[in-house]
């Protein structure tokens, strides 16, 4: 009986990512109709900021009563992100839309393998590696706020460079 409910409870965290990452990116859209593209950016930095405290939380539980619920939270919003991360991408440089786009799939990769390194460190508790995940995933949370600033900056640019002349015809 503790082994199907085990299992009924690690197959609604990724069955969650069925619903939990479309509604990422539908929310990111309805952020991006309102506030344009820092509105995206500032849903991604929410469900990064969320996903990151949420971690932290997780790694602090003591009974299997607490752990359950924050687990599911944080798949929530983990999930969420990955949604949220790809109502972003096309909006960052279309010309090069699918570099941007490998890029970010490659750093999740990169992160995953980094992270995997910290469960291997002697000495270092799984309660700690997950407390330590969750505080780089808060304060890197703040990063995507830049993707916004660096965007508008890029904009600003393009906006007061002069037309380039186009070549006579005749």
């Amino acid at each position: 009986k503790a082994l199907a409910l085990a299992g009924l409870c690690a197959s609604v965290f990724g069955g969650m990512a069925c619903v939990a990452r479309p509604l990422g990116g539908y929310i990111g859209d309805r952020f991006g109709k309102s506030g344009g593209f820092t509105g995206r950016v500032r849903w991604l930095f929410l469900v990064l900021f969320g996903e990151g405290v949420l971690l932290m939380l997780f790694s602090q539980a003591r009974t299997i009563a607490m752990a359950i619920p924050a687990l599911m939270l944080f798949g929530l919003f983990v999930h969420m992100a990955a949604g949220a991360t790809f109502a972003v991408v096309p909006f960052v440089n279309r010309r090069v839309l699918g570099s941007v786009a490998g890029i970010v799939g490659a750093g999740g990769n990169a992160g995953a393998v980094l992270s995997g390194f910290l469960f291997k460190m002697e000495g270092v508790s799984w309660t700690t590696a997950l407390f330590v995940l969750g505080v780089v995933v808060t304060v890197g949370s703040f990063s995507s706020l830049l993707i916004g600033e660096q965007r508008e900056e890029a904009d600003d640019a393009r906006a007061s460079a002069p037309m380039p002349a186009l070549a006579d015809a005749t």
